[in-house]
């Protein structure tokens, strides 16, 4: 191996130093000065975000508040409500002459019939179509995005929507969109190139370019180069190029790339280099003449003595020190020598204790670093001892250990003695506690230069001490009584459990442990043949009382040729409460008292295998209404109700019959000795009569009633499961028929029934199997000669049943959510049929009834879109039946829906008009054109004088709140003069069409020859 010469190293160590220095000043002082450059411009960059957001929502500002006073132009709402086109064209044109409008580029009215366009001349060569643009949804008074296609060229406009409203009902007459587009808008890019002071700039959207502006030919091109560089600010030669994000409302974001001059960062590189050249040369220049000065001093002086240290042995006593030309670097290398020697003799008595203590032995400098640690040290750490030489110990030690290793190092520091404590280490035996000594280490000056440490292994030491605690603290504070006898029954020892169940103190332990035996001979047999055994004793106390305990015998095995025997008490009172609290709600209601669904069927059960069996009758009764009671005063009063429904069943009965709370509001009785079936009817009309009573709640007084259900098992059958089932079957038929009634159960309920369930399961497949279809009803107006509408009504064809009426399964899939499913289909249905009359001239808007479940599903909303998205069919082609008693009942919660619905562009109408309870304050909240007016109305006029007056009385406020009015079940000439001379605007009924197929109503259509615009 070649040897350096110590005067070259020292002067290369010193080159590299003062270059390293310059280096590093310079380097840092350029970084510093880079950071600066590009924190200045990323506040430049924020700065400006802000500038530009401020700046377009001042000018956006301005349109929106000239946009609501377009609004609230009363010329322009009255014009509409007219349907004065030419008077609506005007106002636009004569607005986009004013000064504010200036940068709005088009001006579009939109209402259900028509869509006004006025543009400015920005937009004279640009043929958008804007009217088409207006029916997009989208939500009002927000910016919002809307791009187009035209001739290959993207084009995004910024679109703000308002409603019109009619001043004096507040009714929306059209909507108003204001469009500023966004391509070659010079007041835009002008603005930004200002605000900038770039050199270019380019807007665009979705990787558009919507327009750019430059201050000179190429800067352009320069900046589209950048464009798939990633950041918001980019520094180039040509320049920085900051991006910006300009987004308004609800808009889309659209991208601002501007380019700035910006010299800086190459004046700083130009300068930092030429630095850099200068300080190295200097370095070079300085180096070279101290380089060539120190050699000649050093090189052959101390070229001896290092050619010595360098061939000092590993191990051995070192070879004698041969000498030089100098007499000082002669005694250097003697001194040297000896000094090696008795290091050597120290090592050698070191690495005998190091090597063979069984304890850990290390010592580390005032840094933390280790400098000698033995095998045993090592191998507690996973590590060796070279690898560990000049390790950091928190490198070493777990985090925890090292938190008591500074704390300790810091005390004997202070103190300057040993330092005792104990640590857990993660050895490859597991983990192990060690006692750890430290002392400190002194220098030739009598100061600490080192800390020594010895640690001891006591971890068996610390178990055996912390599991005779552990022993100790469990047998004096367990719960359990423990008693420790010998071979002769005396007692060496008991804990504290023990005198408080007996209520003896120690020393008379063994007394009551000779009576408790005595009193137990079958315990005193397994202890004195020293079995295992358990079982439930009584232990007698000293107040006299019996104490029910789990006595466990256990023999110890033999030490010193003696036997000892364990016996262990625990007190079961509390189990032995247990388990008659648990049968007694195993068969008891735990609200009423009443026998449960469990001890019901048991009793009825034995009842049905005894003697009087054919006797045995059974009720069973489901309160009315119980949840409305629940909501409406909270399920603590329902609880109160319900025990006083208990006790009145009670008092219906007699002592031999069973009462019970099958659940909820339902309730079973057990009748015994039932001679006659009208001693069971005579029972249930005495129930019924009973529940009907008012309930007095303490705060509040309210009402019940109950639907009773009987069976008697001399003729409904003679298994409990079959008398219950035909008693709820019962039960549910009294409520069919209207509610507190009493039904006596008949096969035909049971056959009933399993039809319901065939046709449930059927509607289940019919809705995968194409059986449901859609026929659609004529709507005319009240002349009979023009066909105004259709309302779409789904039919049955079951491949098992065969047609199935509408009034047998929509009851059915209302009580399931089949009727979601079912809505859905005819909704999408509807939808296309509507499209495909008017591609096919007849413009025919239809009507499809919403149930009460669709109303309160979330999904409605979403189903509507993609009924009339999938069809194409425009939203003023679709209204939407509500029936009037589902309205009303759920006004508040069904309200909003309704604004939604109306919104997108659909027609309302209230179904069954007159069935209801409907509320004129109601009336006028809701957003609806249509009402229809139930049959029950129709069918016996002219002639009934009450309905004729009723109707009038309808048709006249209807129209005083701006409803049209349609007629249903209209079946005879004299019904439709009648409702025309009353002023009813439609009718549909089977006078003038039945529901038919969508192929037959087109025929209908083009045989009416003229249809209505909805």
């Amino acid at each position: 191996m070649r040897a350096w010469r110590f005067s070259r190293v020292v002067l290369g160590l010193q080159l590299a130093l003062l270059t390293a220095v310059a280096v590093i000043l310079l380097t840092t002082a350029y970084v510093g000065a880079q950071q600066a450059l590009q924190q200045g411009a990323r506040q430049a960059h924020a700065r400006d975000q802000r500038v530009l957001e401020s700046l377009i929502e001042s000018e956006l500002r301005n349109i929106r508040r000239y946009s609501l006073g377009i609004v609230e132009l009363g010329s322009l709402s009255r014009a509409l409500s007219e349907g004065d086109a030419s008077a609506v064209s005007a106002i636009l044109d004569g607005l986009q002459g004013d000064y504010e409008a200036q940068h709005i580029d088009a001006l579009v009215v939109e209402t259900d019939d028509a869509t006004f366009v006025s543009t400015s001349v920005s937009l004279l060569d640009t043929p958008l179509p804007l009217a088409a643009l207006s029916r997009r949804a989208a939500p009002l008074s927000t910016w919002t995005t809307v791009n187009a296609r035209l001739e290959g060229r993207h084009y995004s406009l910024l679109r703000l929507t308002r409603p019109i409203l009619e001043p004096a009902l507040g009714r929306v007459v059209g909507r108003l969109h204001v469009f500023v587009q966004l391509n070659d808008n010079f007041w835009i890019t002008n603005a930004l190139q200002t605000l900038f002071g770039a050199r270019a700039t380019v807007l665009s959207h979705d990787g558009a370019v919507l327009d750019a502006l430059a201050q000179t030919p190429g800067q352009l091109d320069a900046l589209e180069a950048l464009d798939g560089v990633g950041g918001a600010i980019v520094t180039t030669p040509q320049g920085v190029m900051r991006e910006h994000v300009l987004q308004v409302g609800s808009s889309d974001r659209y991208r601002v790339r501007s380019l700035l001059p910006d010299d800086s960062f190459a004046a700083l590189q130009d300068t930092y280099l030429s630095s850099i050249l200068s300080a190295t040369l200097v370095v070079l220049g300085f180096g070279i003449v101290l380089m060539l000065v120190l050699r000649q001093l050093t090189t052959r002086a101390l070229g001896n003595l290092v050619s010595y240290a360098e061939q000092v042995p590993q191990s051995g006593v070192p070879m004698p020190f041969q000498g030089g030309r100098f007499l000082e670097f002669n005694r250097v290398g003697k001194a040297f020598e000896a000094m090696l020697k008795r290091i050597r003799e120290r090592d050698k008595y070191l690495s005998g204790i190091l090597e063979h203590s069984p304890d850990l032995v290390f010592v580390k400098d005032l840094e933390n670093r280790y400098r000698l640690v033995n095998e045993r040290y090592a191998w507690a750490l996973h590590s060796t001892p070279d690898a560990m030489r000049e390790t950091r110990a928190e490198d070493a030690l777990d985090e925890e250990v090292v938190v008591l290793a500074t704390q300790s190092d810091r005390q004997l520091l202070r103190d300057l003695a040993p330092v005792k404590y104990k640590a857990d280490l993660h050895t490859p035996d597991g983990v192990h506690r060690y006692l750890v000594t430290k002392f400190p280490i002194y220098d030739d000056r009598g100061r600490p230069y080192l800390v020594g440490g010895i640690a001891t292994d006591i971890t068996g030491i610390t178990q055996v001490r912390e599991q005779l605690q552990l022993v100790h603290q469990v047998f004096a504070e367990t719960s359990e009584a423990i008693v420790v006898l010998d071979d002769d029954q005396r007692t060496r020892l008991s804990n504290r459990a023990f005198g408080e169940m007996s209520g003896h103190d120690e020393s008379r332990a063994t007394a009551v442990i000779r009576d408790f035996l005595r009193g137990h001979p079958e315990v005193a047999h397994h202890l004195g043949r020293g079995h295992r055994w358990q079982g439930q004793c009584y232990l007698q106390q000293r107040n006299g009382g019996s104490l029910p305990v789990l006595v466990s015998v256990t023999s110890l095995p033999p030490t010193d040729g003696e036997r000892r025997h364990v016996l262990l008490f625990s007190d079961i009172t509390s189990l032995k409460v247990a388990e008659q609290r648990l049968e007694r709600l195993a068969w008891y209601d735990p609200l009423t008292g009443l026998a449960n669904r469990s001890l019901f069927t048991l009793k009825l059960s034995e009842a049905l295998q005894g003697e009087d069996a054919r006797r045995t009758a059974v009720i069973f009764i489901d309160l009315d209404h119980f949840k409305d009671i629940n909501d409406t005063h909270g399920h603590s009063l329902g609880d109160e109700l319900l025990c006083q429904v208990a006790d009145r069943l009670r008092s219906c009965v007699q002592s031999r019959d069973t009462v019970a709370r099958f659940g909820g509001d339902e309730f079973t009785i057990l009748l015994r000795g039932i001679a006659q079936e009208g001693q069971t009817m005579a029972i249930a009309r005495r129930i019924l009569s009973a529940l009907s009573e008012p309930y007095d709640l303490g705060m509040v007084s309210c009402y019940s009633t109950a639907s009773l259900g009987l069976t008697l098992a001399s003729r409904h059958g003679g298994s409990a499961e079959a008398l219950l089932r035909n008693a709820d079957q019962a039960m549910y038929e009294a409520k069919s028929l209207g509610r507190q009634k009493v039904v006596l159960f008949d096969p035909s309920i049971d056959e009933r029934h399993q039809q319901r369930l065939r046709y449930e399961a059927g509607l289940r497949q019919a809705i995968d199997n194409g059986e449901l279809y859609a026929l659609f009803q004529p709507r005319f107006d009240i002349t009979g000669r023009r066909v105004v509408g259709a309302e779409a009504l789904v039919r049955w064809q079951s491949e098992e049943h065969g047609p199935v009426p509408p009034s047998t399964f929509i009851p059915i899939a209302e009580n399931s959510r089949l009727i979601v499913d079912i809505g859905r289909l005819v909704l999408g249905e509807a939808c296309h049929q509507a499209a495909r009359w008017a591609e096919a001239g007849y413009p025919v808007p239809v009507s499809v009834n919403l149930s009460p479940r669709q109303l309160h599903e979330g999904e409605l909303i979403r189903d509507i879109q993609d009924a009339i998205h999938q069809a194409g069919l425009p939203p003023r082609l679709l209204e939407l039946e509500i029936t009037e008693t589902h309205l009303m009942d759920n006004v508040d919660q069904v309200l909003p829906v309704l604004h939604q619905i109306r919104a997108m562009g659909m027609g309302l109408a209230i179904d069954d008009f007159g069935t209801g309870y409907s509320s004129l304050t109601y009336l006028k909240r809701l957003p609806i054109e249509i009402l229809k007016i139930d049959r029950s109305f129709i069918m016996d006029v002219p002639g009934d004088v009450d309905d004729e007056v009723l109707l009038g009385a309808i048709i006249s406020m209807a129209h005083s709140l701006n409803f049209r009015v349609v007629a249903e079940g209209v079946e005879t000439e004299a019904q439709r003069d009648f409702l025309e001379n009353l002023g009813c605007d439609e009718m549909q009924g089977f006078l003038l069409g039945r529901p038919q197929s969508a192929g037959k109503l087109l025929g209908t259509l083009r045989r009416c020859g003229e249809t209505a615009s909805p």
